[in-house]
């Protein structure tokens, strides 16, 4: 079923895009159905760019939280 679903959305995407107007832009394609036993490709959710960006994040969240509460910034 999902590769029906995927066909009839690809079919779409494609009349849809051949009878559009060009100045208006292109369409985005469709993203596939997903499948539970197909991987993901992109990064994980937990790689360690994320991680690190994240404890930054709440490392500064941190830091203005205290500069709020001493009452140095409103």
């Amino acid at each position: 079923m999902a590769d029906v679903f995927d066909a009839v959305t690809s079919l779409d995407f494609h009349f849809s895009s051949a009878n559009s107007d060009p100045k208006k832009g292109k369409l985005k394609p469709p993203k596939p159905y997903p499948r539970w036993w197909v991987t993901q490709s992109r990064k994980s959710k937990n790689s360690p760019e994320r991680v690190a960006k994240l404890e930054d994040a709440r490392r500064r969240k941190r830091e203005r939280e205290q500069v709020i509460a001493e009452g140095r910034i409103a």
